[in-house]
């Protein structure tokens, strides 16, 4: 008789039971307060549980006062989340403290946010002989083409994305090149002077017109560049295709001599090949040079 009322009674606490458990950022099978055992057998709950501990643990990986935000998270969990005695006041609480961790998250990535103001702008390629623009921010991003040394690009923003190519850590950048948005890694730029800063003036610019300067290098890569320095200290680099540059390009370097030589271009657009003939993109190019007194 006792046995068969203790299979009774069982099946009556069976009853009582909730049909499912869910997954917390805890031990269910430890639940002791009413709060703990309530957000087991919650589906919304448990899954408001598991996304107050991930914010939680990105909020402490982000302070630096870690002792005092794991003070204020028991003293949520005591004197908020444990006296609550329905679920409409759990999901408040809850509800509650994601804001106030997110807020912390938030606070920590606004602090270590660089100033867009001192990101944007124009910078020189500093990679030799040039520097790789691609269509995405990362190395497997299709190559677009390449900016050659000293060359120029006007810097859009950051990207969230970080590197470390050629033994240089950097981030990617998003830039504005031959009049199209396309990313490159800002550890191989290197800013302007404030006077050689064009904001208004996108890269093609000079695609169509004649530039009057000087002659300031000379590289070469898959494709053979010329940087011409205009009169208010503007580099302005370009394939090499005009006449002048045939024996330059067959052999790969710029008598001495060239250096420094005023000259007058026309620019145009040509297109960049890679070592295997094949298209990476279009830029500037020198159609014409002619050398001036």
């Amino acid at each position: 008789m006792m046995m068969k009322m203790t299979q009774g009674l069982l099946a009556v606490v069976a009853l009582l039971l909730p049909l499912h458990g869910y997954a917390a950022s805890f031990d269910c099978t430890k639940a002791r307060t009413w709060a703990e055992k309530t957000v087991c057998s919650t589906k919304q709950l448990s899954s408001l549980d598991e996304l107050l501990a991930a914010s939680f643990k990105k909020a402490l990986a982000s302070t630096d006062d870690k002792a005092a935000l794991k003070t204020e998270q028991v003293a949520w969990l005591t004197a908020e989340r444990d006296v609550c005695i329905d679920v409409t006041c759990l999901k408040a609480a809850y509800t509650s403290r994601l804001a106030a961790l997110n807020e912390v998250i938030a606070n920590a990535e606004e602090s270590t946010e660089p100033d867009s103001e001192e990101v944007v702008g124009w910078y020189k390629a500093i990679a030799k002989p040039s520097l790789t623009v691609r269509d995405s921010a990362a190395v497997t991003g299709k190559k677009l083409g390449n900016v050659p040394y000293d060359g120029k690009v006007k810097v859009l923003a950051l990207t969230d994305k970080t590197d470390s190519i050629g033994g240089r850590d950097g981030t990617w950048v998003k830039i504005e090149w031959q009049g199209k948005t396309a990313y490159t890694f800002d550890a191989f730029l290197e800013k302007l002077a404030v006077d050689n800063k064009q904001p208004d003036e996108p890269e093609t610019d000079t695609a169509g017109k004649t530039l009057v300067g000087v002659i300031a290098s000379y590289e070469c890569g898959d494709n053979c560049y010329l940087t011409i320095t205009d009169k208010q200290g503007v580099p302005h680099s370009g394939l090499c295709s005009a006449p002048l540059c045939d024996a330059w390009n067959e052999v790969a370097e710029m008598p001495a001599k060239f250096k420094n030589k005023k000259v007058k271009a026309t620019v145009g657009t040509g297109t960049q090949y890679d070592g295997g003939d094949n298209v990476m993109g279009e830029m500037d190019a020198f159609e014409t040079l002619t050398l001036l007194k």
